[in-house]
C-alpha cells in the first residue's frame, strides 16, 4: 500500500511538472526561435484575467525575467514590451534587431499593463498575394512570431481553401477540369475568395492543392499555440460558374469585375444553398478541425450584382448556415467601398457579426454609418496598396482617429484595432504604432512614441536619427487629409506625357516638401557609422534613399515633359537622358539591398512547389502580378502596374526598357516625325514569358558612398 502511495505521489508530481513545462509552450517556442539568449532567463506564469480584462505583469527575480500573463498571446505581448522598452530589441518585416543584450535589464518595480482593446486584428485578403503568395513554412514562422509579439490575436487565414472547394464541388457533380477552372493561380487567390474572379492564373495542380492544405493546417496549429484566432473563409454563396449548367435557376450571375467575369452566387431561397453550405463546412471540419469562431466572406464585394435578390435574406441565409455548422461563431465583414450593404445587416444577429472598418486613417465610415447601424467593429488601417514601394503613413491622424473612436458616440461597438495593408513589407512604423494602441487608454503622443520606436528599432537612441524622424513626421509621414495613398514612383508607371499616377487609383504627386525630406535623410545618415551592423538601420537607409531618388525621378520626368511641350529636341535629348540615368541609378542603389530586389520575389516563386509545373506556374503568376496583372486579352485593363515594384532588376529589365521605348518614339516626334505608340502592354506580356536576365551591379564601400552623395546632391 505504501509503495502504491509513493508511486501515486510520484505520478502526480510528474504530471504537475509536465503541466508546468507545457504551460505557454507556444511562448517558449517563440523565445527559442527569436531570442534564444533569453531561453534560460524567462519565467512564465499564468495570471487570471481581472474582470475579463487581459493583463500582464513584468518583473525581475533572481536575475530572471518573470512574465505573468492572462494568456499565451498576452504573454507574447509582454515579452515584446520587455524587448522593446528594456532591451531595445525588435522584430519587423523590414529587418530584425534581436541580437543578445550583454546583461539582462532589471525591472526595479513590477510593471502591470492592462490590454485596453480585446481584439487586435491583422491582414487583408490582398496581403496573401501581394506579400505572401509564395511563402513557405519558414516565412510563415517569422510572420506568426511577429504577429504574436505585436499582440495580434485575430488574423485572417484563408489559406488552404482550395481543398475545401475541390471536395465540395465534386459532391455537386463538377468535373476536375471545371474545378481547376474555378481555382485561381497562387498569385490571385485573394480576388477569388472575395468573389471578383475565378480561375485566373491557373490551372493549378493537385500537388499545389494538397500542399496548400498541409501548409494551412500547420499555420493553424502554430496560431493556436500563440493565442491567435483565425478568420477562416466562410460560405457566403459564391460558387463556380459551372454550377449554373446543372442548376440554372439556383444562381445569380454577379457580372464583371473589371474585365473578369465574377463567380456566381447561390440564391438563398434555393435548397442548394443550404446543402452546399453544409458540405463546405463539413469539409472545413474534416481538414482543419472544429474549434473555429470567426469566418470571413463578403457578398457583393466591389460591385457584385444584387439583381432580384432580397439582400437581407441573403445575409440571413449566410449567418444561419454558419451558426448551424459552427454555433456562436462570428461573421467577419469588410467595411469597404459601400460594403457591407446596409440591407445585408438588417436581419442579422448583430452580436455575431464583426465589421473590419478598413480605411480608418482616411475615412470615418464607423461614424458616418453609426457603427454600421449598431454592429461591433474594428478600427483598421489599409495604408498600402499593391505592396508598392513608398514611404507613407498618417501617424498623427492615426493617433487622433484611434482616440476619437475610443471616446466617440459608438465606442460601445468598438472591439479593437487592426492592420490591413494590401502588402506588409513596408513602413513598419505604421504597424507598430497601431498595435501599440491597445497598451494604453490615452491618445498616443506621436513625438514621444517615436523616440521609443527609434531606440528599439535600431538598438539605441541617437539624437540625429530622432531629429530626422521628426522631419519625416512632417513630410513622408505627414497627415495630409486629402492624400490617401503613398506617393507612387514615376519610374514604375506606364510611359506617357501625362503620367499622374502609376496605378489607376494612385497618385504620383508629392504632398511633402521634397527638399525638407532630403534634409531629414541627411540627418539620418549622419548616424551611419554608429549603426553599421544594424539590419534595421540598413533597411531604412535604403528605403529613405530610394524615396529621395524616386523624388528626383519625379522632377526629371517633369523636366522631360516640359521639353516635349516646348518642342525642343536638344532639351528633350538632355532631359530624357537624365531621366533614364536617374532610373538606372535607382536600380544600382537597390541592388545593394536584399529587401528591394526582384530576385527575392522571383526566388520565392521559383522554390514554390515540388514539381516543375508548379514552379513554372508560380513564376508566371509572380511576373503577371507585378506587370499587366490581367487579363492578357485586353490592353485597356485598369489593373496594370497596380502592384508595381521599385525594385532592382525590375527597374533595369522592365521599366527602363519601357521608358527607353517612350524616349525613342519622342525623339522622332519632337522633330516632327510621326511614330506609332509603343506597345507597353505587349512588352509586359512578353517579359512575363521569358526568363529575367539580370546581372546586379555590385558596389564596394567607396562606390556606395559616392552613390549616396550623388543621390543626396
Amino acid at each position: 500500500m505504501k509503495k502504491n502511495t509513493l508511486f501515486l505521489l510520484f505520478f502526480l508530481c510528474s504530471t504537475i511538472v509536465t503541466m508546468a513545462d507545457n504551460s505557454m509552450a507556444g511562448v517558449r517556442g517563440l523565445i527559442m526561435r527569436r531570442v534564444p539568449w533569453l531561453q534560460e532567463k524567462v519565467v512564465l506564469e499564468p495570471l487570471p484575467a481581472a474582470d475579463k480584462t487581459e493583463l500582464f505583469t513584468l518583473s525581475t527575480r533572481d536575475s530572471k525575467l518573470v512574465i505573468q500573463a492572462s494568456g499565451d498571446n498576452v504573454a507574447c505581448m509582454a515579452l515584446n514590451y520587455y524587448l522593446e522598452n528594456y532591451c531595445h530589441r525588435s522584430m519587423s518585416h523590414m529587418g530584425d534587431n534581436l541580437k543578445p543584450v550583454q546583461s539582462l535589464p532589471e525591472i526595479k518595480e513590477p510593471l502591470t499593463k492592462h490590454i485596453e482593446l480585446p481584439l487586435r486584428y491583422a491582414l487583408n485578403y490582398c496581403t496573401f498575394n501581394y506579400t505572401m503568395s509564395f511563402y513557405q513554412w519558414q516565412d510563415w514562422e517569422h510572420e506568426l512570431d511577429w504577429m504574436a509579439l505585436h499582440g495580434v490575436n485575430l488574423m485572417l487565414m484563408p489559406l488552404g481553401m482550395e481543398k475545401v472547394w475541390q471536395n465540395t464541388l465534386r459532391k455537386f457533380g463538377c468535373t476536375d477540369a471545371q474545378i481547376r477552372n474555378f481555382i485561381p493561380g497562387p498569385g490571385y487567390t485573394a480576388w477569388w475568395l472575395m468573389g471578383n474572379l475565378e480561375g485566373w492564373g491557373g490551372p493549378v495542380s493537385q500537388d499545389f492543392i494538397d500542399a496548400q492544405s498541409r501548409l494551412g493546417r500547420r499555420i493553424l496549429d502554430r496560431m493556436a499555440t500563440l493565442g491567435i484566432q483565425p478568420v477562416l473563409q466562410g460560405f457566403y454563396g459564391m460558387v463556380s460558374r459551372s454550377i449554373r449548367d446543372r442548376y440554372p435557376n439556383a444562381v445569380m450571375p454577379q457580372g464583371m469585375w473589371g474585365f473578369f467575369e465574377r463567380p456566381d452566387i447561390l440564391k438563398p431561397t434555393e435548397k442548394l444553398f443550404d446543402e452546399m453550405a453544409d458540405t463546405y463546412y463539413r469539409e472545413i471540419k474534416k481538414h482543419y478541425g472544429t474549434g473555429f469562431h470567426y469566418f470571413g466572406g463578403d457578398l457583393f464585394h466591389e460591385g457584385g450584382q444584387t439583381g432580384t435578390l432580397n439582400v437581407a435574406d441573403c445575409g440571413l441565409a449566410v449567418q444561419k448556415a454558419m451558426q448551424r455548422n459552427f454555433p456562436s461563431s462570428t461573421w467577419v465583414l469588410q467595411g469597404w467601398s459601400g460594403n457591407p450593404n446596409p440591407l445585408l445587416l438588417t436581419k442579422l444577429d448583430r452580436k455575431k457579426v464583426l465589421v473590419v472598418d478598413l480605411f480608418g486613417e482616411n475615412d470615418e465610415a464607423w461614424n458616418r454609418t453609426k457603427a454600421y447601424q449598431g454592429t461591433p467593429f474594428l478600427w483598421c488601417i489599409v495604408s498600402n496598396f499593391g505592396e508598392q514601394c513608398g514611404m507613407y503613413g498618417k501617424l498623427q491622424r492615426i493617433a487622433l482617429q484611434i482616440d476619437k473612436v475610443r471616446k466617440g458616440d459608438y465606442k460601445a461597438y468598438l472591439k479593437g484595432v487592426g492592420i490591413m495593408p494590401e502588402g506588409i513589407n513596408n513602413n513598419p512604423v505604421v504597424y507598430d504604432m497601431v498595435l501599440h494602441a491597445p497598451l494604453t487608454d490615452r491618445k498616443i503622443n506621436v513625438e514621444a512614441w517615436l523616440k521609443s520606436y527609434i531606440t528599439y528599432r535600431y538598438g539605441s537612441y541617437n539624437a540625429d536619427i530622432y531629429a530626422a524622424w521628426l522631419i519625416f513626421l512632417q513630410t513622408i509621414y505627414a497627415s495630409v487629409p486629402e492624400k490617401y495613398g503613398l506617393p507612387e514612383s514615376v519610374f514604375c508607371a506606364r510611359p506617357g506625357v501625362k503620367v499622374t499616377q502609376t496605378s489607376s487609383w494612385g497618385v504620383r504627386a508629392r504632398y511633402y516638401d521634397m527638399d525638407f525630406f532630403k534634409e531629414g535623410v541627411r540627418l539620418f545618415l549622419k548616424a551611419k557609422t554608429s549603426f553599421e551592423d544594424s539590419e534595421t538601420y540598413a533597411y531604412d537607409m535604403f528605403d529613405l534613399l530610394r524615396q529621395v531618388q524616386s523624388d528626383k525621378g519625379n522632377r526629371a520626368y517633369d523636366d522631360m515633359i516640359a521639353a516635349i511641350d516646348a518642342k525642343n529636341p536638344d532639351r528633350f535629348e538632355q532631359t530624357s537622358d537624365r531621366f533614364l540615368h536617374e532610373l538606372l541609378r535607382q536600380d544600382t542603389l537597390l541592388a545593394q539591398s536584399k529587401g528591394f530586389t526582384l530576385e527575392r520575389w522571383l526566388g520565392q516563386a521559383s522554390r514554390f512547389g515540388k514539381t516543375v509545373y508548379d514552379r513554372d506556374l508560380a513564376l508566371k503568376n509572380a511576373k503577371m502580378q507585378l506587370t499587366f496583372w490581367g487579363p492578357d486579352w485586353n490592353p485597356t485593363t485598369t489593373v496594370h502596374d497596380y502592384a508595381a515594384k521599385e525594385w532592382a532588376g525590375m527597374l533595369r529589365t522592365l521599366y527602363y526598357e519601357e521608358w527607353k521605348m517612350f524616349v525613342e518614339a519622342w525623339k522622332k516626334r519632337v522633330r516632327g516625325t510621326e511614330t506609332i505608340e509603343p506597345d507597353y502592354y505587349g512588352y509586359q506580356i512578353s517579359w512575363c514569358k521569358k526568363p529575367v536576365v539580370y546581372d546586379p551591379p555590385r558596389l564596394d564601400r567607396a562606390q556606395m558612398e559616392a552613390l549616396i552623395a550623388e543621390i543626396l546632391r
